[in-house]
């Protein structure tokens, strides 16, 4: 088994999605569909879930988005919208996630993150949204792995 981080960082969204679990990034780094996304920060573009309707912090941002948490406007209605549909439909919270960062700092975040969604087969990554491992394929039912 792999005892290799691949969470980076930089894969932390600013609404506290961590895009190492999201299947999109997971079928890009593992080159397996044409739906893909390398993540909000590293490339380079805005959130088109949240960002297009942000009026707040990272709205006016240049460059390294900052996390939603400091803006001013925190929680908005877009990241509690998000925050709903995750939870229901994913058994994870961004907001959590955002409160764990503020608290914990993101590189202890990062490590959490890794122990709660890393494969028991091979380590590497289960998706949040399907619970899948893209590099062995196991499926872990998410929601009895990990409490939100």
């Amino acid at each position: 088994m792999n005892n290799s981080n691949p969470i980076s960082k930089d894969l932390i969204a600013p609404c506290g999605m961590n895009c190492a679990l999201c299947s999109r990034f997971l079928a890009y780094v593992n080159q397996l569909k044409k739906s893909q996304c390398m993540g909000c920060r590293p490339g380079g573009v805005e959130c088109t879930y949240l960002f297009a309707k942000c009026s707040g912090i990272n709205h006016i941002s240049d460059g390294d988005s900052p996390f939603c948490f400091e803006c001013d406007q925190y929680p908005c209605k877009q990241i509690n919208r998000m925050d709903d549909r995750y939870r229901k439909n994913y058994g994870m919270s961004v907001k959590s996630n955002l409160e764990d960062i503020k608290i914990l700092g993101v590189d202890k975040f990062v490590e959490s993150q890794y122990k709660k969604y890393q494969c028991s087969t091979c380590g590497g990554m289960i998706s949040v949204h399907n619970g899948k491992c893209f590099q062995c394929e196991t499926v872990t039912k998410l929601i009895e792995k990990r409490s939100v």
